[in-house]
């Protein structure tokens, strides 16, 4: 990972950080009706599918037992700001990812830079399940080495509508699954995209929870013909693990 990469993710937390924690202090008069999370989630993702750059096709296949070493970094950050049953909240993910040998076929290698943005629109519509809407802007640079040692990389940008629900149901008094999910696209960026969060919720105290479960991301996204055909056709899914704070 260079150090342009490390420079936006240190900007990210900085942001993240400080997003619900000045909204609060913007919003302090109508008392309880507003609150805020910030969670943080380490990443320990597997890649599965097919990518194309600059015409050159290859498989995409990175095992779990393979992932630390190809992977640069890996995380993800939401902050959520609530009034009363509505609130607003933000994903930000990253995640890069490079092998020497992800395809045997022509010795084809791939790297992947990859930045999401998903920003949606939350209503408590009851107490187990709140439906949100939103969109979803990707960033993504792939490179991919092929026959020859010919290197192309191409860098994409879009943005999906996004349509989900998050359900909760408790197990005990601190415990609950949590199980978040969404689905966008729609040919208005990529194909299809979708992406699901089964996760176990245990609050620890007042102001902490913390969180283990699992993420799946899908997305089918193409563009160009010919030699100019960017494509990407990729499964990623991984174990996640972090702790939301509460203001």
């Amino acid at each position: 990972m260079n150090h342009t990469f490390k420079r936006r993710i240190i900007q990210f937390i900085a942001a993240a950080a400080l997003l619900p924690i000045s909204s609060l202090g913007q919003s302090s008069a109508p008392g309880k009706d507003w609150s805020a999370d910030l969670s943080v989630y380490l990443i320990g993702p597997r890649m599965d599918g097919n990518t194309t750059v600059s015409g050159i096709t290859a498989e995409v296949d990175v095992p779990f037992s393979k992932i630390w070493e190809n992977l640069n970094a890996a995380g993800m950050g939401r902050a959520t700001v609530r009034y009363k049953r509505w609130g607003l909240s933000t994903d930000v993910v990253f995640m890069g990812l490079s092998a020497d040998k992800i395809s045997n076929r022509g010795g084809v290698d791939v790297s992947f830079d990859q930045w999401i943005l998903q920003p949606v629109l939350e209503f408590e519509a009851a107490s187990w399940i709140s439906p949100y809407a939103g969109a979803r802007y990707v960033d993504l640079t792939a490179g991919i080495r092929g026959p020859l040692a010919r290197f192309d990389e191409r860098s994409q940008t879009w943005w999906d509508p996004v349509v989900g629900a998050e359900i909760r149901i408790p197990a005990t008094a601190k415990v609950r699954l949590r199980l978040r999910g969404d689905i966008g696209g729609f040919g208005a960026g990529s194909s299809f995209s979708g992406q699901l969060e089964p996760m176990l919720d245990w609050r620890v105290a007042k102001r902490m929870s913390l969180q283990l479960g699992y993420r799946l991301y899908y997305c089918d996204y193409e563009t160009g013909t010919g030699r100019d055909l960017f494509r990407y056709d990729i499964t990623t899914q991984g174990l996640q693990m972090g702790a939301t704070f509460h203001f």
